[in-house]
């Protein structure tokens, strides 16, 4: 074998194994960019996935908020037209006839007197309420009646020991809020909340 046909095998082998390596570097190649191409395809389905669950649960979100706020709102609204009934009870019983007005006070001085106490009248009924000393003679309640009017706006003021009880429009509607909102809510909204 001669020199040129051991250089020619020698360059046939390296252009074969470098063929070889070529052909394997080629085919890693392939298999890297099929598998990148493959991981790519993935993530981007699950970021795609998850942000249409994010948008779909903030959609949700914002929806049950837009629901809520319209619900309190609604509430809200129905809360105030409620206490306008209240306030509009309270003026009711206070423009009663003197006589019903009278014997709406006297009732209530009756069932909260225990005997000794003083009883005072707001400046604003001292004419309406003139002849309740009487009116509660009559039921046998003894009370001292106070020279000065009572410092509340309208009704009567029973002080005693330890106590101080408020006959007035205003009381009798606080003293049943809660049980009156109900009564106005059946009564405006049919029992809804």
């Amino acid at each position: 074998m001669a020199i040129t046909d051991l250089i020619t095998r020698i360059e046939a082998d390296a252009t074969a194994e470098a063929a070889d390596i070529t052909g394997a570097a080629e085919a890693e190649v392939a298999r890297i960019v099929g598998a990148a191409e493959s991981t790519l395809d993935a993530e981007r389905k699950a970021t795609l996935a998850a942000a249409e669950y994010d948008a779909a649960r903030d959609g949700a979100t914002l929806l049950a908020n837009a629901r809520l706020a319209a619900r309190d709102s609604l509430l809200a609204g129905k809360r105030a037209m409620a206490e306008r009934v209240l306030a509009r009870a309270e003026e009711a019983l206070g423009v009663l006839p003197d006589a019903e007005y009278a014997e709406l006070i006297a009732a209530g001085v009756a069932r909260a007197a225990a005997g000794g106490e003083t009883l005072a009248v707001a400046a604003a009924d001292t004419k309406r309420l003139g002849g309740l000393a009487a009116a509660l003679e009559k039921r046998g309640v003894k009370v001292a009646i106070s020279a000065e009017p009572a410092p509340i706006a309208r009704g009567a003021l029973l002080t005693g020991d330890r106590m101080r009880v408020e006959v007035s429009p205003a009381a009798m509607v606080a003293d049943r809020r809660d049980e009156l909102l109900l009564v106005a809510a059946r009564e405006l909204f049919g029992g809804a909340d």
